[in-house]
C-alpha cells in the first residue's frame, strides 16, 4: 500500500514540475511586437518605433505602412508621399532589430497606426500611437508594456508557500500514519 502511495506522490511531483517546463518551451520573445518609444505624442513630434533584436530576420527588408488622419504629411525617416498613407521599405539590423523614426504631421490628431511586414519572415508587427494637438499637454507613459498578455497569477506569494507547506505536512502525516500501522502489524 505504501508503495502505491509513494508512486502516486512521485507521479504528482513529476507532473507539477513538468508544467512550468512546458510553459517555458515557447519562445515568447521571438517575433516580439514593435512599439513606440512613447504611448502619447504631440502633433509635429518625432517619435521612434523600436523593434527588439529577433523581431525580424537578420538584414531583412521590412515594408512599413503608416495610416492616420492626414497620413500623407507623415515622414518616415526622410521619405514623404502624397497618398493618404505612407509606405516605406527599410532593412533590419544584423540582430533582427529595427528603429524607425517617424515625424508626425503638425496638424495631427487621433490614433496613427503603423504596420511592418517582413519580406522573408512574413512576420507582421503593428504599432500605434495616440497624437494630441500641438497646443495640448501630452501625458507620457513611462512603461507602455511589453505587448504580451499578463497570464500570471494574482495569488500572493505567501499563500503559495502556506499551501505548499500544508501539502508537505499532510504528506508527512500520511507517511507517519502508514509507517506506524506497519510497525504495529509486525
Amino acid at each position: 500500500m505504501f508503495k502505491k502511495i509513494l508512486a502516486a506522490a512521485a507521479v504528482t511531483v513529476a507532473v507539477l514540475l513538468a508544467a512550468p517546463t512546458a510553459a517555458n518551451a515557447v519562445d515568447y520573445t521571438q517575433g516580439s511586437p514593435c512599439r513606440f518609444d512613447a504611448a502619447v505624442a504631440k502633433a509635429g513630434d518625432t517619435v521612434h518605433i523600436v523593434c527588439t533584436p529577433g523581431t525580424w530576420s537578420p538584414q531583412e527588408f521590412i515594408d512599413w505602412t503608416g495610416t492616420g488622419e492626414n497620413g500623407s504629411s507623415m515622414k518616415l525617416v526622410s521619405f514623404r508621399t502624397s497618398a493618404s498613407s505612407v509606405h516605406f521599405a527599410k532593412q533590419s539590423n544584423a540582430d533582427g532589430s529595427d528603429l524607425l523614426t517617424v515625424t508626425l504631421p503638425a496638424d495631427a490628431t487621433g490614433v496613427y497606426s503603423f504596420t511592418g511586414v517582413g519580406r522573408t519572415s512574413t512576420h507582421t508587427c503593428p504599432a500605434s500611437i495616440t497624437v494630441l494637438p500641438a497646443d495640448s499637454s501630452a501625458v507620457t507613459v513611462s512603461d507602455p508594456g511589453s505587448g504580451l498578455a499578463d497570464t500570471g497569477s494574482t495569488m500572493a506569494v505567501w499563500a503559495v508557500w502556506i499551501g505548499g507547506g500544508l501539502l508537505a505536512a499532510g504528506l508527512v502525516t500520511v507517511s507517519v500514519v502508514f509507517w506506524a500501522r506497519k510497525v504495529r502489524a509486525s
